[in-house]
């Protein structure tokens, strides 16, 4: 029976600068949503490590992102390796007064990326409404979570209670949350899944390192494009709505 236990935290092991790589998720949104990347003011929600910061860094643009995050160990890499950018521990679901008088009506764009499956259950419109702030009028938001699917199962973390959303149940957040939806797309396959898992394993049970093969990389890649028949992933292009 699945466990409904898992309160949306997640423990991560000790952190070093070898877990710092643009993989194919981040590089995939940076190339398919440019021109919200481009030259623009860029709020990276959940930034982890600055995995989405090595990606923009590396292309030859006057970006510049601001990395939020809860956990002080991944800020501090994110730091040493970014210099150039800005990065502030920030609880989203109690994000500190002086944090939203800073940042309100500044960024346009917000890049939030498997992340709201891990925000405390029930936190999720507040957490959005939060962006909503924080955007300038027009400014574009980027969400991307895991799509609820018949293979749920290939999640180890499903079993916990870790989230996985409907397209309908992601559309009503960010509508609920002052925000217009201009694209959703259904895409992720399985190989993707079963590439994390792989991880999970060699991690967790062999205590190894796993690299992602170049076979499993290449059909990761083709799971990228619209349609996909057993999708796994939601990606979310969604706009601040004029207030009325």
């Amino acid at each position: 029976m699945r466990s409904l236990s898992y309160d949306g935290s997640m423990e991560f092991d000790a952190l070093n600068d070898s877990q710092i790589r643009a993989n194919y998720q981040h590089k995939h949104v940076v190339d398919h949503y440019i021109k919200h990347f481009k030259n623009k003011m860029v709020l990276d929600a959940g930034c982890w490590t600055g995995t989405l910061e090595k990606e923009v860094s590396s292309r030859n643009w006057k970006s510049d992102m601001v990395g939020i995050d809860l956990n002080k160990d991944a800020l501090t890499v994110a730091k040493k390796n970014f210099p150039q950018y800005q990065f502030h521990q920030v609880e989203l679901a109690k994000p500190s007064p002086q944090f939203v008088k800073k940042y309100s009506n500044k960024f346009d764009t917000i890049v939030f990326l498997d992340v709201i499956e891990h925000v405390p259950p029930g936190t999720e419109v507040r957490i959005l409404q939060l962006f909503n702030k924080l955007l300038k009028p027009g400014g574009h938001l980027i969400v991307s979570t895991m799509l609820s699917h018949r293979y749920n199962f290939i999640d180890p973390a499903w079993f916990l209670g870790h989230r996985h959303y409907s397209s309908n149940h992601i559309k009503n957040f960010l509508e609920s949350s002052n925000f217009k939806v201009k694209e959703l797309l259904e895409i992720g396959n399985l190989y993707w899944d079963i590439d994390i898992l792989m991880l999970y394993i060699y991690k967790h049970i062999f205590r190894a390192n796993y690299k992602t093969s170049n076979w499993m990389y290449k059909k990761i890649f083709e799971g990228l494009e619209p349609p996909q028949k057993n999708a796994t992933r939601i990606y979310v292009l969604s706009q601040k709505s004029k207030v009325k």
